[in-house]
This record gives C-alpha cells, sequence and structure tokens, in this order.
C-alpha cells in the first residue's frame, strides 16, 4: 500500500514537472513484468507490461522486486521504482495510444539469427562479434530474422531476449568471432 502511495506521488510530480523547454515529461505507470525478480542492475533487460523492453544502464541497486509497479520516463529515460531513481535506454518502445510496439533504434550489441536447420537446435546468428554458433536450450524458440539481446561474447549458457515478442530464451554459445566457413562447418558437424 505505501509502495503505491509513493509511487503515485511520484508519478504526479513528475507529470506536473516542466522542463525548462516547455513541454511536459511523457511519464506513465506500469509494472515490469520480466525478469522476476527485478534487480535493478547494469545491462539488465526487462519488459514493461505495456509490452516495452528496456535496459539499465549504470546502475547497481540488487532490490529484488517481483513485478513492481513503476513510473517510466521515456524522454527522460528514467524509470522511478520506490525510492529509486534507475538510468534505463529504450530497446523496443510501446504505442501507447494503439497499444502497439514500435521499434526503437536496433541495440549496437544486438544478435540477428540468420541460419536455422529444421530439427536442429543449433542455429548461427550475425552480431557485434562477426557470426555465432548458438544452441537453443529453452524458452522462445528463434527463427531466422529474430533479434536477440542480452548476449555479446563468451561461451557458455546465457540468458537473451528477443526484441520481437520481448520473450526470453536460453541459449548456449558454442563459438563466436566465426568466418562463414567456419560458421558452415560447425553447423554440419552439429546438425548432421
Amino acid at each position: 500500500m505505501i509502495r503505491r502511495i509513493i509511487i503515485g506521488l511520484a508519478f504526479a510530480i513528475l507529470a506536473a514537472w516542466q522542463p525548462t523547454l516547455g513541454h511536459a515529461a511523457e511519464c506513465y505507470q506500469s509494472t515490469i513484468i520480466e525478469p522476476t525478480p527485478f534487480l535493478g542492475n547494469d545491462n539488465e533487460i526487462f519488459q514493461l507490461a505495456d509490452g516495452s523492453i528496456w535496459q539499465v544502464k549504470f546502475e547497481y541497486e540488487y532490490l529484488y522486486e517481483y513485478y513492481p509497479d513503476v513510473v517510466i520516463c521515456p524522454d527522460r529515460e528514467v524509470l522511478i521504482i520506490g525510492d529509486s531513481s534507475l538510468n534505463v535506454v529504450p530497446l523496443r518502445a510501446a504505442n501507447r495510444a494503439s497499444g502497439t510496439t514500435i521499434p526503437a533504434p536496433q541495440p549496437s550489441n544486438a544478435i540477428t539469427v540468420i541460419y536455422r536447420i529444421r530439427g536442429c537446435d543449433y542455429f548461427a546468428a550475425d552480431g557485434p562479434a562477426g557470426l555465432y554458433i548458438l544452441e537453443w536450450y529453452g524458452g522462445y524458440d528463434p527463427d531466422v530474422g529474430d533479434v536477440l539481446i542480452g548476449y555479446e561474447r563468451g561461451y557458455g549458457f546465457k540468458t537473451v531476449t528477443y526484441l520481437k515478442n520481448g520473450r526470453q530464451g536460453r541459449v548456449w554459445a558454442e563459438d563466436y568471432l566465426l568466418s562463414t566457413d567456419s560458421a558452415a562447418r560447425t553447423l554440419s558437424e552439429k546438425c548432421s
């Protein structure tokens, strides 16, 4: 109850705030639906109830909040949760008027699925570290053209978010920094 009052008060203050440029701050209330719990740490990706997807930047809060009510200010790239204010950047924005989501500029660390063999859990993706070979391990099962975020380099298990639908998945990073020939050879070995 107290949390809802604090959030409501923060919303009222932000809604009344007038920047020096003469336009009202575009803030609204929502709920973080993924991940659970929400920690509020640097590079954490989260989804709001309106379908928008955001990433925390340069913050380390360790909040452990389950489905928290928040105030988001897209124009200022700020998330208010309880007594904390976090810097965030949009990865996929919501069109609140029509209820649909609109893509934000694609992040520089986004990885795009470029090749998938039917019946094989391994797939090839293209991103900032060349070509990747990833293995699907659960959650959303990607298809060619899907863009994932939350992983850039390294080997092992990674939890990623798919921009198209905001769903999460688990992948095994088999290899990266691959040439086309190396990626094709590895996929051939894994999917034969």
